[in-house]
């Protein structure tokens, strides 16, 4: 009797089920991927705080805003004073004359991405086996990638009582054209954090 290694037994070919798992997997896969150059926002804020009350800003007096880059801090005042002014807060330069006091940081950190996949889902890809998919994946596959991610936290501070009132942030993996054109980028994640200022 001949003894045959499992290992070098062909899987079965896949049936009509398993395709549609793996094209639901695929399509997820790919959205999941397409996502990554989302801008991502969120936001908090004090349930006691009147914020009908608030009409005249001014900025938190403070001289390290989280970036190497002083352009890169004068184009973020520039958008978030234009964003406030849209909103109809007038700016004042003294705190003593403000309802509320902005400060910020922005900055860039290496991230890591760590994703879990079935294996056809890295390549190479079998279309040609048995089954219209290709052979079954066994296992799972894992892909690491480092890539570089902007952030931006604004916040507010009710200028009578200095008690922080409101955050908002963003965050979004940084493509060149960001790193290379960086003031388009920073107002839109600006618009996109005051979007959400004042809150409801």
């Amino acid at each position: 009797m001949r003894c045959t290694d499992p290992s070098s037994r062909r899987p079965p070919p896949l049936g009509r089920a398993d395709s549609v798992i793996a094209i639901v997997l695929l399509l997820s896969t790919l959205l999941g991927m397409s996502g990554c150059e989302t801008l991502h926002t969120g936001s908090d804020y004090d349930r006691t705080a009147d914020f009908s009350s608030y009409h005249t800003f001014t900025w938190l007096a403070r001289t390290h805003y989280g970036a190497g880059n002083p352009l890169i801090v004068g184009q973020a005042r520039a958008a978030i004073l234009s964003a406030l002014e849209a909103k109809g807060y007038r700016y004042v330069r003294t705190l003593n004359a403000a309802d509320f006091a902005v400060d910020f940081t922005i900055g860039a950190h290496q991230r890591l991405s760590v994703r879990v996949y079935p294996e056809p889902f890295a390549g190479p890809w079998s279309w040609y086996g048995p089954g219209w998919w290709g052979y079954p994946y066994w296992g799972i596959g894992v892909g690491v990638a480092q890539y570089r991610e902007g952030t931006l936290s604004i916040d507010m501070f009710d200028a009578r009582t200095h008690r922080p009132v409101w955050h908002g942030w963003a965050r979004k993996p940084l493509s060149g054209a960001d790193r290379e054109h960086p003031r388009e980028s920073i107002r839109t994640a600006v618009v996109a954090v005051l979007a959400k200022f004042p809150p409801p």
